[in-house]
């Protein structure tokens, strides 16, 4: 084994016992020529690695032995021209390096041990990845010939991002049928999007006009709402201070598009009617759902909502089909409820929600532009420290391939399209992304209703490998551990070392040490979980460079901004 004080014999070179045979003794100098021949025609000489890790154990610096032993481990299982003799000693360093772990704590971040980390999942069996995600098109074009599938819809897109985005539609399955309706199950079981028709789940919604929830509202001033200036009639939620993690990197970020404030109903309607040149979108929860340490739920209902409004949501629902639902898709508890009246031609700009999502569109209508989990490598998240955390940061309506270079090559055709009419019900699995653009007729309202499933339970007990969505949740964890060890400030130089890091002619005695014991521990669990061949892959993926950058990440947006477009006009004509 690895330890701070000595390694195994093997490892240095010697035999254990003085009393080897002359046969064992030629067949040890069989096996060391057959390494240093094959250590000659590879690029990284894998036994000098190896010495050089050993004597830096012994020397104790533990941290680039650690680095050492790892590279040595990444390189044989990512290049298939390294002979089995190469493969063992290398497998035996991460073994080595494997038990270190589980018997010095001290070496182990101690901000790994949030609550539900994923982090420290211990994998069944070797480290390896889920294959990726069906195409959404090519899912649709399998559930052609099921029971209820629908036709693709025909109609113009009103999606407000670029052509070439777009690779097909979201399967659409008639529920009025059990056998339609089994479809749309097998549909969630697999985590896949689906747009359910005639599912019949909450009957009154149907009563739903501005009128009614007028009506069913109270003067309670609480509920949320976000204005946006000018014609952009884009949404975003902009959270500056984050209880769970430092905020300081981008404290005080530029803010785009929408505002929030408090309003009742009656006034929203009010301020909307008063205030032409702004758009008011009202997002109101109306019960928030906790679940407790004795297995009980406590409630907060909204003060805003009448008896008749939370008997709406809470009873006059469709609770066998939706129960079906949360069944097939192994949902965990029911979190939320949100209420969303907003404007024709609105927009919230692609993101995710660590929640799966029954939305169900009441009125007016909503165009969803949907990628899957893995899109994160060309939608280009912004940092888990920036009050837009969970958006992307690539502007659909105006890729910008400069600051985002794997946008195109990575995100063509992969967004597929889903079109609710009035009472279609539209499942979103957690961690999707989705664009969503809303419609309704001059003067009307686009109205829809949800439920929103907390995936919380899930995270104890997660499958291994990890579905697709769990890995965009795991490099979150990635991502918060980075945060946590070297403040927000420096995830970014994080990141670059670790790139660094992969590089096969890296030189671990001269690397930069004050964050290497931090990025041995998530390269270590990287190749653990994932496999030692997907740790560069997985890091490319979720964490590129460029999302770091400062300069990138202050940029994003900044073209679909009208106060930003509009600087920028009057300094191309001062230049003029």
């Amino acid at each position: 084994m690895l330890s701070s004080h000595s390694q195994c014999s093997h490892w240095r070179g010697q035999t254990t016992s003085s009393s080897c045979s002359l046969t064992a003794r030629r067949q040890w100098a069989n096996r060391r020529r057959r390494i240093v021949q094959a250590t000659a025609k590879a690029p990284l000489d894998i036994a000098g690695a190896l010495k050089r890790g050993r004597a830096a154990a012994d020397v104790g610096r533990i941290q680039v032995a650690i680095a050492e032993f790892l590279r040595v481990q990444r390189y044989a299982a990512t290049h298939p021209e390294v002979p089995e003799a190469l493969r063992l000693p290398a497998s035996a360093a991460f073994a080595s390096v494997d038990k270190l772990y589980q018997q010095e704590e001290l070496l182990v971040p101690a901000a790994v041990r949030r609550g539900g980390s994923l982090i420290l999942q211990e994998p069944n069996g070797v480290g390896r990845r889920c294959q990726r995600s069906m195409a959404l098109s090519q899912v649709a074009a399998n559930m052609s010939q099921a029971a209820g599938a629908t036709p693709a819809q025909t109609q113009e897109v009103a999606a407000r991002c670029e052509d070439w985005l777009i690779g097909g539609q979201v399967p659409r399955i008639d529920c009025s049928s059990p056998e339609g309706f089994q479809s749309a199950l097998n549909l969630v079981q697999q985590r896949v999007p689906v747009v359910m028709e005639k599912l019949d789940l909450m009957p009154r919604t149907r009563l739903w006009d501005v009128d009614y929830l007028e009506k069913n509202t109270t003067e309670w001033p609480g509920l949320n709402v976000l204005r946006s200036s000018g014609d952009d009639n884009r949404y975003l939620y902009y959270v500056p201070e984050q209880q769970d993690r430092d905020m300081s990197a981008f404290q005080g970020a530029p803010r785009h598009a929408s505002r929030e404030f408090r309003s009742s109903f009656e006034d929203f309607l009010e301020m909307a009617k008063q205030d032409p040149k702004s758009k008011y979108y009202l997002q109101a929860p109306l019960v928030l759902r906790d679940p407790q340490e004795d297995g009980s739920i406590k409630e907060e209902w909204s003060k805003g909502l009448t008896s008749r409004l939370r008997k709406d949501v809470e009873q006059d629902v469709n609770w066998q089909r939706l129960k079906s639902i949360e069944a097939a898709g192994r949902f965990g508890e029911w979190s939320r409820s949100q209420l969303f009246v907003g404007p024709g031609q609105s927009l919230s700009p692609v993101h995710y929600d660590q929640y799966d999502n029954i939305y169900l569109q009441v009125s007016g209508k909503k165009t969803f532009i949907i990628f899957d989990p893995g899109a994160a490598e060309g939608l280009y998240p912004f940092p888990l420290c920036h009050p837009y955390d969970e958006y992307g940061m690539v502007d659909l309506q105006n890729v910008d391939h400069d600051l985002f270079p794997q946008a195109r090559q990575t995100l063509t055709g992969r967004g597929a399209v889903a079109q609710l009419n009035p009472q279609d019900v539209l499942y979103i699995p957690t961690h999707w992304w989705h664009h969503v653009c809303g419609e309704a007729e001059p003067g009307a309202w686009s109205i829809s209703v949800n439920f929103w499933y907390s995936i919380f339970r899930v995270l104890f007990e997660a499958p291994h490998p990890f579905p697709c969505h769990l890995e965009l949740e795991f490099a979150r964890h990635l991502e918060l551990l980075m945060s946590d060890c070297a403040g927000s400030s420096h995830v970014g130089k994080m990141v670059s070392d670790l790139h660094e890091d992969l590089l096969d002619d890296a030189d671990p005695s001269t690397m930069d040490e004050a964050s290497l014991s931090s990025r041995n521990y998530i390269l270590y669990r990287l190749a653990k979980l994932l496999g030692a061949d997907q740790v560069k892959p997985f890091l490319c993926q979720y964490f590129p460079k460029e999302r770091f950058r400062r300069g990138s990440v202050l940029s994003a947006l900044e073209a679909s901004d009208p106060k930003q477009r509009s600087n920028a006009n009057a300094k191309a004509k001062k230049k003029k």
